[in-house]
């Protein structure tokens, strides 16, 4: 319970870049910048309706403007042909200009559309207008007189109803024709038809100018705006690939250590984001209980329950790794004698302890690299790796004061001793080596037990 504490205080206080916090922040930064993004770019887009508005009223005004200086000339040039000419038609045509077609007044109306009442542009033609009214006067009264000259009856209503001022009313007929002639074709006139034509051209010269300081302004906001979307997309850029090296480091990279650490079937390496770490500490604590699991269960399988030394299964494995290895080697088989007689007197507590007793003393007895096994109820074996047939006698005095250790074990259990057939191999172990030590033993036990032999081809097939 402690442990399980400890270990979870551990990992509260593991450190690290919490990746949850790093991918939250990283789209707050992203939608924060999408945010302006769509606000500069809807600014951009209203500059660009503002400049596509400001072409449109150019191209409006100067069409309205070129509509009314043309109807005036188109006025102007029917009025002095019918002086002239005398010819009815012209006179019918200037008419239908003023009364039917009306393009000043349209042009005057389309205006309205694209200025106000204020706008310049609005103010100038409006002069124009007034002035072209002017000049309309002017022209149905040189028209009127024209009439009077050539003597027609059929006489138009609108230009029938102009009265003829006293002063021309006596005037011959002749004279009356130049007065005519001199009112369309004189300063006078000629300065209220400059007057109109210079507006029309103020006006076009203001509306160009109008576009072009608008035109500057939306430019200049269009370059800034622009930079700012340049400037947004790269920090768009930058935190995406920031956030891809982020994640990459923090999350794949340490991954990928993981995977191959789990198939290595190694512990993972605290690294990476806090939850990475979280997940190899808590993946550690499996590995660590599994370990121990494994080893438990491992002893419980090579391990004699007993006596605690190697088993029956651990000494076969043993052998057969010996076998692959082609090593020097020698083989034990140990005995103990009278066991029988130990349990009739001492019971089976008293066998168990001698059990016990000869596996401790064997322990002791040899080399930490040799392998110690009971295989039986009362049987041993022991295999020592890397040893020569010239450390027979070694051997010997070996079992020797083993025998002797024997003689004083605990709870003074008597008589326990063992015997030992010994045999060496240098190519490792083989099923013949374990025959020729069990003839070593059996040789032992021919003569009396309590003791040792290394087998001897004169032993023979026994």
């Amino acid at each position: 319970m402690q442990d399980r504490k400890k270990k979870e205080s551990e990992r509260r206080s593991t450190t690290g870049v919490n990746i949850q916090f790093l991918n939250t922040f990283f789209i707050t930064i992203t939608a924060i910048v999408f945010c302006f993004t769509l606000i500069i770019s809807n600014t951009v887009n209203n500059r660009f309706h503002a400049v596509e508005n400001a072409i449109d009223k150019f191209i409006i005004c100067q069409q309205c403007s070129e509509l009314i200086e043309e109807s005036a000339n188109y006025l102007t040039d029917q009025a002095r042909l019918f002086v002239v000419t005398h010819k009815t038609d012209y006179a019918k045509a200037y008419l239908n200009e003023i009364n039917m077609e009306k393009r000043q007044q349209k042009a005057l109306e389309r205006l309205r559309t694209v200025c106000s009442e204020k706008d310049i542009a609005m103010q100038r033609l409006k002069i124009a207008l007034e002035q072209g009214q002017s000049l309309i006067t002017m022209e149905l009264y040189a028209m009127r007189l024209a009439y009077k000259v050539i003597g027609k009856d059929d006489i138009p209503e609108q230009i029938r109803s102009i009265q003829i001022r006293d002063l021309d009313e006596n005037v011959p007929l002749e004279k009356l024709n130049e007065i005519a002639i001199t009112n369309l074709f004189g300063e006078g006139y000629l300065i209220y038809k400059t007057r109109i034509n210079n507006n029309c051209r103020i006006t076009i010269s203001s509306i160009e100018q109008q576009i072009k300081d608008e035109l500057n302004l939306n430019s200049t906001e269009l370059g800034s705006n622009i930079k700012r979307l340049r400037v947004l997309f790269l920090i768009l850029l930058v935190v995406n690939a920031i956030l891809f090296i982020s994640f990459a480091y923090l999350v794949i990279f340490p991954l990928e250590k993981f995977k191959t650490s789990i198939e290595n079937d190694e512990k993972l390496n605290i690294i990476g984001s806090i939850e990475c770490k979280h997940l190899a500490e808590s993946y550690n604590e499996i590995y660590e209980l599994k370990a121990q699991n494994e080893k438990s269960l491992l002893k419980k399988a090579e391990y004699d329950g007993l006596t605690g030394i190697l088993n029956r299964r651990a000494f076969d494995q043993i052998c057969t790794t010996s076998a692959e290895k082609r090593q020097p080697v020698a083989l034990l088989l140990i005995d103990m004698d009278n066991f029988k007689h130990i349990n009739d007197n001492y019971g089976h507590a008293g066998g168990d302890t001698a059990l016990k007793e000869l596996s401790r003393i064997l322990t002791e007895t040899f080399r930490n690299e040799d392998y110690v096994a009971r295989i039986g109820g009362d049987e041993f074996a022991a295999i020592l790796p890397n040893c020569p047939a010239i450390a027979a006698n070694t051997i010997k005095e070996k079992i020797a004061s083993v025998n002797e250790k024997l003689a004083n074990i605990k709870d003074n259990i008597k008589p326990v001793s063992v015997s030992v057939g010994v045999a060496f191999s240098e190519c490792g172990f083989s099923e013949e080596l374990f025959k020729n030590a069990d003839k070593a033993l059996y040789v032992v036990k021919e003569k009396g037990k309590r003791g040792c032999e290394v087998y001897d081809t004169s032993f023979g097939a026994g």
